[in-house]
């Protein structure tokens, strides 16, 4: 049976639960429990509450994964809970840490002619929390649109920048990158080069720079040793110009504004000079306030994950998160979108009431032993339908749990 449902004992466990709320004075949280538990069985037989025990024996084992024939100690149990408690804190401690954005430099931004700006990364998490704040904060790129406009940028131009940390953005050449791409699909054209110069004997210990010339013929730059030799290889193999000259023409290029580079590994590697980026870039120096409160707003998604709060689970087994803090409606969130932190936080408030339970019925676990002689031992099921038996404490990356209502702050 999963911990959500339990019910058989609910009554009971109400019956408990609500003694625990009417204790008061200078008892600690334990002694409340166990003077509670003991007016609450003082009215039944013993035949009664070993009859339960051995029912909610079966549960406890099965939240442990235990088999009905294995044998469980209070020790065991205790190991059990401590184990899920640790896994608890640290789930908590590194989801928190990633509900914000992990790598900004790993994001782009796209500005379109509307003023909305769009998040681009290979980072899914990243992006998608980037998306949010910018959509719910949609007067930055309104702001930036028409600054850029009043710079004399073309208003139905995109223009994609990025962001460092201190807030900076910077314009990002989508000519050459989109063109970079394209030569990195044709790797077999950089192959069929470094092929070609190997054969005349030219070493590429030092890069060679490539371009075209006014006659439209890609050309090796400078005077490097057999250059000749290396024009006339490309004009006899003109698969790499024709394929760049392509690529050039859909972007709208002249074949003056690109050149390459060629090292001793890797692609070709190509650079376009674009001469409106410019204009882009200054337009974006002058709004460095912009781009710095961009930058602190993005930085601000993340939760502390040493952030302080309370559990509350309530009688349908929702969890709630009780804080003053800035941060708590993110914090209550993450719980909404992971169901099984929720399911582990329940498994750790029913097992914390066990050993309690026992000492409140005066019961040595020996003695325990004999009288219900079963292969398993455990003395009571804490059930965790209601917020007022335990209360999670979430501080400094660790939980622990408080037992009364009266003891949470």
């Amino acid at each position: 049976m999963s911990i959500s449902g339990i019910g058989n004992y609910r009554d009971v466990l109400f019956q408990w639960q609500g003694q625990q709320l009417k204790s008061t004075g200078s008892e600690t949280a334990k002694s409340s429990a166990a003077n509670s538990l003991s007016s609450l069985f003082s009215g039944s037989s013993m035949t009664n509450q070993i009859s339960s025990m051995v029912e909610l024996t079966k549960y406890a084992m099965d939240a442990m994964g235990v088999s009905s024939n294995s044998r469980v100690t209070f020790s065991q149990i205790t190991r059990y809970r401590e184990q899920l408690q640790s896994e608890f804190s640290q789930a908590v401690k590194a989801g928190l840490a990633e509900t914000g954005i992990s790598d900004l430099s790993g994001l782009s931004f796209s500005l379109d002619k509307d003023g909305k700006i769009s998040a681009i990364g290979s980072n899914a998490a990243d992006r998608k929390a980037a998306q949010a704040w910018l959509d719910a904060n949609p007067s930055f790129g309104k702001d930036l649109r028409a600054s850029l406009t009043e710079a004399g940028v073309d208003a139905d131009s995109a223009v994609e920048f990025r962001l460092s940390s201190s807030g900076r953005m910077s314009v990002v050449n989508t000519a050459a990158s989109g063109l970079q791409s394209a030569l990195d699909g044709k790797a077999d054209l950089t192959k069929d080069l470094r092929a070609g110069i190997e054969k005349l004997g030219v070493s590429l210990e030092t890069p060679l720079e490539f371009g075209f010339d006014a006659e439209g013929n890609l050309a090796v730059k400078g005077s490097p040793d057999a250059g000749a030799s290396i024009n006339q290889w490309l004009q006899d193999n003109p698969e790499l110009a024709d394929a760049l000259k392509e690529e050039l023409g859909k972007r709208n290029l002249e074949t003056s504004d690109v050149s390459l580079r060629l090292g001793k590994e890797g692609n070709l590697q190509v650079s376009v000079n674009n001469g409106a980026l410019s204009k882009v870039q200054t337009a974006l120096d002058q709004n460095s306030a912009t781009g710095k409160k961009l930058a602190t707003g993005l930085d601000s998604l993340g939760v502390d994950p040493n952030i302080s709060f309370s559990i509350q689970i309530g009688d349908d087994g929702s969890l709630t998160v009780v804080s003053d803090h800035p941060d708590r409606d993110k914090v209550q969130r993450f719980f909404d979108e992971n169901p099984d932190l929720v399911k582990k936080y329940r498994q750790i408030e029913t097992l914390s009431g066990i050993d309690d339970a026992r000492k409140a019925m005066q019961l040595a676990p020996s003695d325990m032993r004999k009288r219900i002689q079963i292969e398993s031992m455990a003395s009571w099921w804490a059930d965790s339908g209601s917020a007022s038996s335990y209360f999670g404490a979430y501080s400094g990356g660790n939980l622990s749990l408080l037992s009364g209502l009266n003891l949470s702050v």
